[in-house]
């Protein structure tokens, strides 16, 4: 009997399936023909006012302000408010972590989910701070006799050790994944030629002060630095990307043109490139590249795109894209997933919730969006 009623409702099931297509054939045939499954739905809208840095990390966009640190999930919704005394701000993040350094002064917070776990002054002026998925802070500063420090802290801010530059300066600091290895981006301008080097040390056995430099060829200059999901460092110049394994710098992505507009190794595992294609004199477009490191090779997939974007934001294998009248997202696959119909001035693009939401932001409101 039971077999006989499951029959029955399948069959009415088809039937009314059936009668609605027949019915919506063409508004369908118009939906999926425009794609406008694609189009992004704006969740919830905010107003801001004197923010200095907006960035996401997998529960919250977070937003910092004069005097404030909001964090807002991907519904909109405000999860913390927190009174800080901040003047402006650089930020990173990774996992579920955000630390914040005040801009050329001295006061470190560090974000975990919905609160702030540590803050602490540094003696001496904030240049940059980074984190890894653990909570394992890097903080670049200056102070008189150096030329750049780097303070490593554990989780609960205790300090780990410092390194101290004389001769080069820090232009990034990152902390790999298992927590064993600082890597640092350094610049030596003291000679005829600029001198580019990836310094790795030790952070398992701090008595022995291990550490291995890694030197790039003359007039090359070091811009960023990245640990992949896969816990291998990138290493980003203004000519090209190497990817370091078993302590040896392999070519990734080889000379950039002067047709390559964008370069960006933010992405995971997935570095991007964005470049101007001249198909004939009235005939020009932009590829997407976005790569993958196999033993064979750097592998790219395409994305073909009308013209420059004036902004990108690349993260947790997305890539946002904002054209003069709309924004586009791509996955790692160059699939376009999601656009956006741009109306107003957007100041910036941040991705968060592990890649799953998407806030836009203005001048003074913040538009939240689910890709």
């Amino acid at each position: 009997m039971k077999k006989i009623v499951f029959v029955l409702i399948t069959i009415a099931l088809f039937f009314l399936g059936s009668s609605y297509i027949y019915t919506h054939f063409d508004d369908l045939k118009r939906y999926w023909g425009n794609e406008d499954w694609k189009l992004v739905e704006i969740i919830d809208t905010i107003s801001v006012s004197n923010y200095f840095a907006i960035d996401g990390n997998a529960s919250n966009l977070i937003v910092v302000g004069n005097n404030y640190l909001h964090g807002y999930g991907p519904n909109g919704k405000e999860n913390f408010d927190i009174n800080v005394a901040l003047k402006n701000a650089v930020t990173e993040t990774e996992g579920d972590y955000c630390i914040i350094g005040e801009k050329d002064a001295s006061k470190v917070y560090m974000i975990n989910s919905n609160a702030k776990i540590w803050d602490f002054d540094i003696e001496g002026n904030i240049l940059d701070v980074s984190v890894n998925k653990n909570g394992y802070g890097a903080i670049i500063y200056k102070q008189v006799g150096y030329k750049s420090l780097i303070k490593v802290v554990k989780p609960d801010g205790d300090e780990l050790f410092t390194t101290y530059l004389a001769s080069t300066y820090a232009i990034d600091a990152e902390i790999s994944n298992d927590n064993k290895i600082l890597a640092i981006a350094e610049l030596d301008t003291d000679g005829v030629n600029v001198e580019s080097t990836v310094e790795l040390v030790s952070m398992s056995d701090l008595d022995s002060k291990n550490s291995k430099k890694l030197n790039l060829i003359e007039d090359t200059l070091i811009t960023n630095i990245e640990y992949d999901s896969k816990n291998r460092l990138l290493v980003q110049t203004d000519k090209d990307v190497f990817i370091v394994e078993d302590g040896k710098m392999n070519p990734f992505i080889e000379t950039f043109s002067d047709k390559t507009k964008i370069v960006s190794i933010e992405n995971s595992n997935n570095p991007i490139t964005i470049s101007k294609v001249e198909n004939g004199l009235f005939d020009t477009n932009y590829v997407l590249k976005i790569y993958e490191y196999k033993s064979q090779g750097a592998h790219a997939e395409e994305y073909q795109i009308d013209e420059a974007p004036a902004m990108v934001e690349v993260k947790d294998g997305k890539v946002a894209m904002l054209l003069e009248k709309e924004l586009l997202v791509v996955n790692s696959n160059a699939k376009l997933i999601k656009k956006y119909d741009v109306l107003g001035s957007i100041k910036s693009i941040v991705i968060y919730n592990n890649g799953n939401a998407l806030a836009v932001v203005y001048r003074d409101k913040i538009e939240f969006m689910k890709i």
